[in-house]
């Protein structure tokens, strides 16, 4: 059974809120957002606010164990959480809002990057140690074989940008769980 987000609030900040949020449902769900000028229970959101980086921030808080998918780029990076399996978030944002919401997050169980065949991958894991805050584990995934799965996620979340969905296809993918985080 899948998780239902719900949200509570004005229709221009659930507009705002659902172009980030895989199938919002107007009303109260299994997780409900609600909008900070209304107030109520739930995961608060300020539509005046950054409003990816409150939605990532404040669903991994409420469902400890999702994942992150990231798709790193020279401009923008696609960016996903997923609970169990499914797709809660995406966004597609620039360097210093991806570093925001990373040291944000809390509760991630791990998080996806996807690192092409074609660079040293050894030229990564500066940046990725900067990742251990947000998670316990990092993930590094061949983009190539990665790539495998794009077609078929395409299909299924066709309003999705070619970085979200490379950001999704790391997270269900296999890769190499990364012990960089571990304290010695």
């Amino acid at each position: 059974m899948a998780l239902e987000l719900g949200f509570v609030g004005r229709r221009r900040c659930f507009e705002e809120a659902r172009r980030y949020v895989f199938g919002l449902a107007y009303g109260p769900r299994d997780v409900t957002i609600v909008d900070s000028a209304l107030g109520g229970d739930g995961v608060a959101l300020d539509c005046s606010g950054d409003v990816p980086l409150q939605l990532f921030s404040g669903l991994s808080s409420v469902l400890p164990g999702a994942e992150l998918g990231v798709d790193l780029g020279a401009v923008r990076n696609g960016l996903v959480m997923v609970w169990r399996g499914n797709p809660l978030l995406h966004a597609v944002v620039s360097a210093d809002v991806l570093k925001k919401i990373l040291s944000a997050v809390k509760g991630v169980a791990e998080i996806s990057v996807g690192f092409s065949p074609y660079v040293d991958p050894s030229e990564l894991f500066g940046g990725l140690k900067t990742l251990c805050g947000a998670a316990p584990r990092v993930k590094l995934v061949d983009e190539r074989r990665a790539s495998r799965g794009r077609y078929w996620l395409r299909r299924k979340y066709p309003g999705l940008a070619e970085d979200e969905i490379d950001a999704l296809s790391f997270v269900l993918s296999q890769g190499i769980a990364l012990d960089i985080c571990r304290k010695p």
